[in-house]
């Protein structure tokens, strides 16, 4: 066990240390920020990251329509899929500083024997995550293709429905969408009618205005 005195000058020592000198040590130095959660299947967020995820996954979410319980799944998996590249890019841009760090020090010495030996963990680093750049963007393309697919096929349903539910009010008669093979309700189906109708309405809006916009180009 060591002494108080032995204690005193370690703490001391510890104090008044630099860190590592050499372009090794700062290698490894450097390299300790780098580690990565990518072989896993959940995303792993740092405390300083959750809340900028937070604002990404509510855009993508505003931007992206999920309407099924389907759809919302896989938009989820792909907003995940999307922060993680966002992550694996990031200490890939660390990586390459490092290894220009590494470069100018043994340069700076004008000795680069060690360089490549310096290099190594660096660059195998490197090409781990660009293999696992590779498998998140083909998962994310993959789970965007899947997520459209089910949107269009939902799209297309509530397209049979809605034509369903128009032709049933007309003949005035009550109708329970599952009894023709609907899984959706009737609410659901006149909330598609009302956004389908809003979404006509504002498209020929906009076609009137950008035919006035161009006669009174050409009157000018």
């Amino acid at each position: 066990m060591a002494t108080q005195q032995q204690q005193k000058a370690n703490k001391e020592n510890a104090q008044s240390s630099t860190g590592p000198v050499t372009p090794q040590g700062k290698l490894k130095s450097s390299l300790n920020a780098t580690k990565h959660g990518f072989t896993g299947l959940t995303l792993q967020l740092s405390p300083a990251e959750i809340e900028p995820y937070n604002r990404f996954a509510q855009g993508m979410k505003a931007e992206i329509r999920a309407n099924t319980a389907e759809s919302q799944d896989l938009l989820q998996h792909y907003i995940e899929l999307r922060w993680s590249l966002n992550q694996i890019l990031v200490q890939q841009a660390n990586l390459l500083s490092v290894i220009d760090q590494i470069n100018n020090q043994f340069l700076a010495t004008g000795d680069i024997t060690g360089l490549e030996a310096a290099l190594d963990q660096p660059y195998r680093r490197l090409r781990t995550l660009g293999t696992y750049e590779q498998r998140r963007r083909r998962a994310a393309q993959e789970t965007l293709d899947r997520f459209n697919q089910i949107e269009k096929e939902n799209r297309a349903s509530l397209e049979k429905a809605a034509a369903t539910h128009e032709a049933m009010k007309k003949l005035n008669q009550t109708w329970n969408p599952s009894d023709f093979g609907f899984v959706c309700s009737i609410n659901t189906i006149e909330k598609f009618l009302d956004a389908r109708d809003n979404a006509e309405l504002l498209a020929a809006l906009r076609k009137e205005a950008n035919v006035s916009s161009k006669h009174q180009k050409t009157a000018a």
